[in-house]
């Protein structure tokens, strides 16, 4: 076989590996954000599970403080599923849903700011943006039931 010809990989279905439905508060979301980095951290290494929780505890947060506001009963439901290739983390809460004129603000613009120039900081948006430089991938549906935000963090192919 030609070195240069790789095979194709099959598809694989993600295969769950963290599953949470718990109560929107900041509390949960430190105690599942804690439990996820301690997987994500076997499994892509530290640098890569920072990227997660730092992403994902921005995720929750925005739930929380954005989509439940006031709302004291609020639930969220986290599923972490992984491939060879991937880790897919899915959120679902029943909060309010994000606007969509700050769905497409998610640039890295919004980091263009004079820190020194408290006026130049975005009031909105800069989360969006955290998360989309966090993960590979961020899918967001409003549905029937509640909100889904699809999280993808591509991983390093296992060594062969």
């Amino acid at each position: 076989m030609d070195q240069d010809i790789q095979p194709i990989q099959p598809a694989t279905a993600p295969i769950p590996v963290y599953h949470a439905d718990f109560e929107a508060t900041l509390q949960e979301v430190a105690r599942v954000c804690s439990e996820v980095h301690a997987l994500a951290l076997e499994r892509g290494g530290e640098i890569w599970a920072m990227l997660v929780d730092l992403g994902l505890t921005e995720a929750l947060t925005n739930v929380i403080r954005h989509g439940y506001g006031e709302v004291q009963n609020g639930r969220v439901t986290l599923t972490c599923a992984e491939t060879a290739y991937q880790w897919q983390l899915t959120l679902k809460d029943c909060g309010n849903p994000i606007p969509q004129a700050l769905l497409h603000q998610t640039g890295g613009s919004v980091f263009d700011f004079d820190p020194d120039d408290l006026h130049s900081i975005p009031e909105h948006g800069m989360g969006l943006a955290l998360i989309h430089k966090c993960f590979d991938s961020v899918d967001y549906q409003v549905r029937a039931d509640g909100n889904e935000l699809l999280l993808t963090k591509n991983l390093e192919p296992p060594a062969v």
